[in-house]
């Protein structure tokens, strides 16, 4: 007799385990072969099926949290690093971590409603693999409840090539390598990066790759009546050239909601955003809105007429380009807008007063001093744009409610005599023009206890340097009515660090991005970061964005998003850097709930103090590197901790 058989190239790892460990072929390439008997048939087509199960690539599936990177060679966890710290995460994490359990294939999360939360899958192939695609459909939950569409996305996770370490983390630093950092949404590949995908992938060209991480970002919605509490299950499925497997995902929502509001003030500072097509600036404020951080623009303004001591402004351009930032309407459906914080106006605007700096002054608002000198007319126009600025902001209802700062970038960070008297002399101006208590006015730098003592007759706002930052002389000036803010790195390895405002480098742990938050809270202070945008472009090929020198060299510094037109995305593309401070900044939440309840303010403390243990910044914590747990998987039991007591 004759017959056919499949010659396939489809292996279903699963369902042909226990014939020959691999799967059963699917009808797509037939070779006739002649056959004596149907004994004869099923002995060779069995033996058939097993030869392309031997010669189909062996795929493993495996899961880790969002607070890890897993190098895309060795496989192992960049932050496995116990001969830095010895409390790093350790252990075999392709059998058991924070959410995974391989003797089950299960994802196990918990979550809050209005929340993200995430996690990783590895597909990792010692061979060569083709054709890599995965099907996700979504949790299904109580009475039909789901978490799916936008709310269950996967993307793809891009790796950048870190060569050398960044400057001045020597001992810190996780090291070179292969970093994975971009999130990419899942789309079809074309003439770019997507799915179905190689390993090695054919476009990240990265050498001796054997496993391509995917990131999946789930999103419980605020109402209950969308997301009841109660668990939420689904299986995440790849398929490969070969064969096809799958996991479990669990997902355990508790009965409360993360507020729309966010509690914890502060912003990363952006010089990129105002110049962009407003559609394009548009979707990078609502990517840091659904990330919890407010991009600060320096600085939006009114077109201005002058002449002599009169001034004329014309608000048409300003209030079309941000009113819906003002009043909320950006972060509707109105705007395609999904995520937390919906239809809640930004928290605060910079007004858009600057004066010289360095002499260039190409960036004052409302006029340049004339000739160098400081005259009536000159005070007389600032003031009068100012009391024009108060008039204009105040006469719509929800753009009263949005906290203004006023700040002089000619000023940032000076440290000289006349620095100080210009500071108190542009602090009295605007106050007399604006009044006090409508806008705080701001300063930035690491400035001594008599320095600010000298200030506070002006200042209501003082965003101190991390490197210099005393909570001592916080509560102090906090006692004169002065608000204070932090800025710059987390972890002072070496003083040279204090070089630099940014806290955003690839190469060390996510911990520090995620840290913002707790440390927020144990000070009770803002923060501030230097740019999410710097050298974004480049970003995707060239990790050390940053360099002014052979012996300054940052990897990933003020970039946090990178542009999604290089890999032909119509939107920004978020990094995992960026997601774990998000991490961060929805832990605060989870402590600002808890403390609302009886007793709540000194139960967070205790668990906050029991992973950050030491004070950071200042000098107390120069050259001390162990000031908090550096396991991730401990922040993530005193969250979970947490969202038990609130649901309560």
């Amino acid at each position: 007799m004759k017959t056919l058989v499949a010659a396939d190239d489809f292996v279903d790892a699963r369902r042909l385990a226990s014939r020959c460990g691999s799967g059963i072929c699917e009808n797509r390439r037939y070779k006739p072969i002649t056959m004596k008997s149907p004994r004869i048939w099923i002995a060779a087509a069995t033996l058939f099926v097993c030869h392309v199960a031997a010669q189909s690539p062996a795929v493993r599936l495996w899961a880790v949290s969002d607070g890890v990177r897993v190098n895309p060679d060795t496989g192992q966890v960049f932050e496995a690093r116990t001969d830095i710290h010895k409390d790093y995460p350790a252990g075999d994490f392709r059998q058991n971590n924070s959410v995974w359990n391989a003797a089950t294939k299960t994802v196990s999360l918990k979550a809050a409603r209005n929340e993200f939360v995430a996690f990783q899958v590895i597909v990792e192939a010692a061979q060569p693999v083709a054709s890599v695609n995965v099907k996700f459909p979504g949790l299904t939950g109580p009475n039909g409840a789901s978490i799916a569409g936008k709310g269950a996305a996967v993307l793809k996770e891009w790796y950048v090539d870190v060569r050398h370490v960044t400057t001045g983390y020597e001992r810190s630093s996780l090291g070179p390598g292969w970093y994975p950092d971009a999130l990419m949404p899942k789309r079809p590949t074309h003439l770019y990066s997507g799915f179905p995908f190689f390993i090695p992938d054919l476009y990240n060209n990265i050498p001796g790759q054997k496993n391509q991480a995917l990131w999946i970002d789930l999103f419980v919605p605020f109402d209950r009546k969308t997301a009841p509490g109660g668990r939420y299950s689904g299986d995440f499925e790849v398929s490969w050239k070969g064969g096809r497997d799958s996991i479990h995902v669990v997902l355990d929502v508790w009965d409360f909601a993360l507020p729309q509001q966010t509690h914890l003030p502060g912003d990363i500072w952006n010089g990129s955003m105002r110049n962009m097509p407003p559609d394009e600036e548009l979707a990078y404020y609502q990517l840091a809105r659904q990330h919890r951080f407010l991009p600060l623009i320096y600085a939006y303004r009114p077109k201005i007429k002058i002449s002599g001591s009169d001034v004329s402004l014309d608000w048409t351009e300003y209030d079309r380009r941000l009113a819906p930032y003002l009043d909320g309407s950006a972060f509707t459906s109105a705007h395609g807008y999904w995520g937390p914080g919906y239809g809640v106006p930004i928290d605060h605007m910079m007004l858009p007063l600057n004066n010289e700096k360095g002499g260039d002054d190409s960036t004052v608002w409302p006029m340049a001093l004339p000739n160098g000198r400081r005259t009536p007319e000159y005070e007389a126009v600032w003031k009068e744009a100012g009391r024009q600025v108060r008039a204009h902001l105040d006469q719509n209802a929800r753009t009263r409610s949005v906290a203004k700062i006023a700040f002089l970038d000619g000023l940032d960070e000076s440290y000289n005599e006349p620095a100080y008297e210009k500071m108190l002399y542009y602090g009295k101006l605007l106050h007399d023009a604006m009044g006090r208590g409508w806008f705080k006015y701001r300063v930035d730098g690491g400035y001594t206890r008599p320095v600010m003592d000298r200030l506070a007759r002006e200042v209501e706002l003082w965003v101190c340097h991390t490197e210099d930052f005393s909570i001592d002389d916080v509560d102090y000036f906090r006692k004169k009515g002065i608000d204070t803010w932090f800025y710059g790195p987390m972890i002072y390895e070496q003083k040279k660090n204090g070089g630099c405002g940014s806290n955003t480098f690839i190469d060390l742990d996510l911990l520090v991005n995620r840290g913002i938050g707790w440390v927020g809270w144990k000070y009770r202070a803002g923060w501030v970061e230097w740019e999410f945008d710097w050298n974004a472009y480049a970003a995707w090929y060239e990790s050390e964005n940053y360099k002014d020198s052979p012996d300054r060299i940052y990897n990933g510094s003020g970039q946090l998003i990178y542009r999604g037109a290089v890999m032909g995305y119509q939107q920004p593309i978020p990094s995992i850097r960026l997601k774990a401070q998000r991490r961060g900044l929805q832990d605060f939440e989870y402590f600002w709930l808890l403390a609302e309840k009886p007793g709540g303010k000194q139960a967070v403390d205790e668990l906050v103090n029991s992973i950050v243990y030491k004070r950071p910044f200042g000098s107390q914590a120069l050259l001390d590197t162990e000031i908090w747990k550096n396991n991730p998987e401990e922040w993530d039991k005193v969250r979970i901790a947490l969202g038990e007591r609130i649901a309560k």
